[in-house]
């Protein structure tokens, strides 16, 4: 029997086998109007590309526009309310969503496809080509040498399985619909918070807000002081290979390299010599090509080692607490002024710790970096909270489509 897993109860029969081929009036894509972007305007319709298609979801805060009179002579890859758009190119290859209701009209060009199913449930449809299952499909159907891309013929023969009735289409979307709405709803949640993090961080590195002192008094001027003078620089190396776990110190935080690799080794095949960063120590990569640096704090085991490009330090903790210092070099208009000041042509920036320390900040005093630092951890906390909710209800979801589909 072809039936899912997961069933709503007050439906039965078996799934039946269907190409898209089968249940589409239309499977075809747009073009770049003449000129290209030059073409573009600031209104008019809007033109869909395949950064607009993502996470199951028409995305417009990117958007192109062309003019009408473009969109009438490109009329056969008008886009309307509960087409499918799948992108069929390129590394976003796969990625697909679902036209809104309340959509009015819309163009698209070469990369992104439009499929249209007027007698089945859209959002039913693209739920399966966005499962595992249907990236699977997608994946097998990539035309050409490098498979680089989806060409209409494949897309018409993926096929997979269909309930016996419209009604359990549409009541599998409906459900899905909510999960992505939860999602959905956690993903901005998150955004506010990080918004509302950058605007107080702005603030208070600004001093247009102050904290006061335990007992209500008001703290001291934020002093000037050269940085050099807080920092300890930590020379130790390793005197063997794989002595310490190796660690990624990335724009995101800092990893164990086999966990932020999938778990891949790419460091040097003997690890002899690389600098080792004990807990609680400082670590960034001294060059950059776009003036951004990362500051991370080993947090996540005694000793790791990364490799001699990236400096390791500590801070006299009498004059600095650390959090405060992290968060400062990598949020603070001071450091980002710095850093420019540091470009000496070519499209690289070096950092080195010697250069670092010569660095001037503008800072409190200790009790009132601790307020700051305590105030900015716990909304970190709060962010750190909403994105593990997102990533447990995409998780879930994951599971879902891998139940609710033949």
């Amino acid at each position: 029997m072809s039936v899912p897993k997961l069933r709503f109860k007050e439906f039965d029969g078996d799934w039946s086998n269907k190409k898209i081929g089968n249940i589409a009036s239309k499977v075809g894509s747009g073009s770049t109007p003449r000129g290209g972007a030059e073409a573009y305007t600031d209104h008019g319709i809007i033109f869909i590309r395949s950064q607009n298609v993502n996470n199951d979801q028409l995305l417009l805060d990117d958007v192109a526009y062309i003019p009408e009179e473009t969109h009438v002579k490109m009329s056969g890859s008008k886009v309307i309310a509960n087409d499918i758009l799948l992108n069929i190119t390129g590394a976003s290859i796969g990625r697909s969503c679902v036209v809104p209701h309340y959509f009015t009209e819309a163009n698209v060009n070469q990369h992104v496809c439009i499929i249209r199913t007027p007698n089945d449930d859209p959002i039913f449809v693209q739920s399966f080509l966005s499962s595992e299952n249907g990236q699977n499909a997608i994946q097998s159907k990539q035309a050409g040498g490098g498979r680089e891309g989806l060409n209409f013929q494949a897309i018409r023969s993926i096929d997979f399985h269909f309930p016996p009735s419209k009604e359990e289409q549409t009541k599998i979307a409906s459900f899905l619909s909510k999960v992505d709405e939860k999602i959905s709803q956690l993903t901005q949640k998150h955004a506010l918070l990080s918004q509302y993090k950058q605007g107080m961080m702005q603030k208070l590195f600004s001093q247009q807000i102050r904290f006061k002192a335990d007992d209500g008094s008001e703290f001291g001027e934020w002093e000037k002081v050269k940085l050099g003078s807080l920092l300890i620089k930590h020379d130790e190396k390793t005197e063997f290979n794989n002595q310490y776990p190796v660690l990624t110190s990335s724009r995101h935080g800092i990893y164990f390299q086999k966990d932020y690799f999938a778990g891949q080794d790419v460091a040097s095949a003997d690890t002899t010599g690389y600098n080792v960063v004990p807990y609680d120590y400082f670590t960034y990569r001294h060059m950059s090509d776009d003036l951004v640096f990362k500051f991370n704090i080993n947090t996540i085991c005694p000793k790791g080692i990364v490799s001699t490009l990236y400096p390791v330090f500590t801070v006299k903790d009498e004059h600095l607490n650390k959090y405060f210092l992290q968060t400062i070099l990598n949020e603070g208009q001071e450091f980002k002024n710095f850093a420019i000041m540091q470009k000496q042509g070519g499209s690289r920036t070096y950092m080195y710790f010697s250069k670092l320390s010569e660095l001037v900040l503008t800072i409190p005093c200790l009790e009132e970096q601790t307020k700051i630092a305590n105030f900015l951890s716990s909304i970190d906390q709060k962010i750190e909270v909403v994105a593990e909710q997102i990533e447990q209800a995409k998780t879930w979801k994951k599971g879902l489509l891998q139940q609710m589909f033949v």
